[in-house]
């Protein structure tokens, strides 16, 4: 009698992107619960309930290959954990500051991770070689606006424009299977210029809503273009 032939067992890259793919899911789900606990803000441990998005990304992104993106996908993601939680606690002096750089540095990691797979420009075709030079005039017009409002802020707020940009550029150039990774680096300048009308010009209805949806599709964008899209 002839026995079965046993089920070949999964190779190990198809496990880990099971994995990464339940545990983005999951990070998913964190945002939003974050994002509908926002009515009740400020509230007892806000900053641990905030960091559990990119606390479960990194943990997807643990999961990744290649080596190199997994370092620098798991840097990006652990100094933006970091710069939400200092955020989150604004009654820390360095707060504001102390996420700035948190988020610079994140932005860097980031930037170090698309480099090598940023098109040069002749081969940036379509929408994307429009969106590159906009982003940065865009910048540039957002930093005049803010620039008297920033007294002592004005180098490091201008530092921390140009990291994002150039993160934002290399997502958009970025050769991948999708323009997810793009459109999450395009809603991180979206995000963050919220916040900056919020500090720098003042209020508006809806802010911490608005700031934090746009963020949390920026992150879940990155990574799912980074690291699901990359599997192999």
């Amino acid at each position: 009698m002839r026995r079965p032939t046993p089920e070949p067992k999964p190779q190990p890259y198809a496990e880990a992107r099971d994995q990464a793919q339940r545990l983005w899911f999951i990070a998913g789900a964190a945002a939003l619960a974050y994002g509908v606990s926002l009515r009740d803000a400020p509230y007892p441990d806000q900053a641990a309930a905030k960091v559990l998005m990119c606390a479960l990304l990194v943990l997807a992104a643990a999961r990744h290959t290649p080596m190199r993106e997994r370092r620098w996908l798991c840097a990006a993601l652990t100094a933006c954990a970091i710069g939400d939680a200092l955020l989150a606690l604004p009654q820390l002096p360095l707060s504001f500051i102390g996420g700035l750089a948190a988020f610079g540095l994140a932005h860097l990691a980031y930037s170090a991770l698309l480099w090598p797979l940023a098109s040069p420009w002749r081969a940036v075709t379509g929408w994307r070689r429009a969106a590159l030079p906009l982003l940065w005039l865009v910048a540039l017009a957002l930093y005049a606006w803010f620039f008297p409002h920033l007294g002592d802020l004005a180098l490091p707020v201008a530092a921390y424009m140009a990291a994002l940009c150039l993160m934002a550029s290399l997502a958009v150039a970025a050769r991948l299977p999708s323009a997810v990774a793009a459109f999450g680096g395009l809603a991180f300048v979206a995000s963050d210029t919220m916040i900056g009308i919020e500090r720098f010009i003042g209020p508006f209805a809806g802010s911490a809503y608005a700031i934090w949806a746009s963020y949390a599709v920026a992150q879940l964008a990155l990574s799912r273009g980074i690291l699901l899209s990359r599997q192999r």
